[in-house]
């Protein structure tokens, strides 16, 4: 049965909403029976009532790498025999993994109620993750020391912002490797310059007129590319995971979902294929810097790259992020914490005053170099002079 939110306390939401959390994969403790969860800060799983630690079983593993082109073509075994189960928001889409006993009511994503249990589907599933290493505890101070530091914001924010529960989530990624080989074509441009004359005012001067000469140029350019990272989700707010970015692969562990008690993961909704569509932009772009490094000269032209991508490899990772939100004033504001280094990146308001000031700030350097411009003078020193004096 769906649930209308809107006719729901906050505070029952935020309730329900920690249920689901403190659920999301059930592993008992072997003390007193309580759910344990997993804990940053050991890297256990660990009990929140009588404080027992049990470690995770894991395996010293090579990492390795899959065939993407053998992944296409071959059944792959689904989420659902690890024992979990998933959800599919009607609001926003997202799939969210948790354990089979629990009945999920709200989606972490956009907080609907509006979800229904996802039937088995044949997916790839996780091979390796990140731990998370911040603590629910860290995340809240990370964020509090990165609003803290916005000068837009308004100065009453700190006091009177209401944090909303904050949610510990592996978000889906593909990483790829390929090795790649490119034939390119181009022209050349080297400057050199040519000494001419010109009348000013009645005066003959000599004055450096600078060229470019164009030389064809064609060549091959081979590169390794390893663990191109792609984000998997097409849920989450791209311009913000990219800011919270980059992750530290060495630390990856092989997928276990005792990682995921108390924990979410969200299945992935960018498919394996399209996914290395992505990867392909962000190697042609760099293959095409690496072209141009290795022709060199002070320009290039009509620069054509035909390349060849082999042993093209994957592997799908859980990534760890903490994401909420915080009102203020009525209106919601959304953040992005990074579970492995802290790093935080989001929303927020931006107090008109301080915009204002920063407007005035602007006018009046502008307005200085124009008289100064006006008097003869040095602008320059006009704009440091004003800067000084503001700051």
């Amino acid at each position: 049965m769906s649930i209308d939110i809107n006719n729901i306390e906050e505070d029952e939401i935020v309730e329900n909403a920690e249920v689901q959390m403190d659920d999301s994969v059930i592993v008992s403790c072997p003390s007193c029976g309580g759910n344990m969860a997993f804990d940053p800060e050991s890297g256990n799983l660990k009990c929140p009532y009588c404080s027992t630690e049990k470690d995770i079983e894991g395996d010293n593993q090579e990492i390795v790498e899959r065939c993407f082109e053998s992944a296409l073509a071959e059944g792959v075994r689904t989420w659902n025999q690890d024992d979990i189960k998933s959800i599919r928001c009607k609001n926003c889409g997202a799939e969210i993994i948790f354990n089979p006993s629990v009945q999920a009511q709200f989606c972490n994503y956009c907080g609907s109620s509006h979800i229904t249990v996802q039937e088995a589907e044949k997916t790839i599933a996780p091979n390796y993750l990140v731990p998370f290493e911040v603590s629910e505890k860290d995340a809240g101070e990370h964020f509090k020391k990165w609003i803290g530091n916005k000068w837009l914001a308004p100065n009453d924010l700190k006091n009177s912002y209401k944090n909303n529960r904050i949610l510990g989530t592996y978000v889906p990624y593909w990483t790829y490797d390929s090795n790649t080989h490119s034939y390119y074509t181009a022209q050349r441009g080297d400057y050199y310059y040519v000494t001419r004359t010109r009348t000013v005012d009645g005066k003959t001067e000599t004055y450096q007129e600078r060229r470019t000469r164009w030389t064809p140029v064609r060549g091959n350019y081979n590169e390794f590319f390893d663990d191109v990272l792609i984000t998997a989700s097409d849920k989450v707010n791209r311009n913000m995971i990219e800011k919270i970015e980059p992750f530290n692969l060495n630390n990856l562990k092989t997928y276990n979902p005792n990682y995921l008690s108390g924990f979410y993961a969200e299945r992935y909704s960018v498919p394996l294929e399209q996914g290395w569509d992505y990867g392909k932009e962000e190697i042609d772009s760099e293959i095409q810097r690496g072209v141009k490094r290795k022709i060199g000269g002070d320009e290039v032209r009509f620069l054509n790259i035909k390349t060849q991508y082999e042993n093209i490899t994957f592997k799908h990772i859980l990534l760890p992020v903490w994401m909420s939100s915080f009102n203020y004033k009525s209106e919601a504001y959304n953040f992005m914490v990074n579970g492995q280094t802290g790093d935080v990146d989001g929303e927020y308001p931006k107090s008109p005053v301080k915009i204002a000031i920063i407007i005035f700030i602007i006018l009046a350097i502008i307005g200085g170099i124009v008289f100064m411009n006006m008097q003869g003078g040095d602008s320059q020193a006009v704009q440091t002079a004003i800067i000084g004096c503001l700051v």
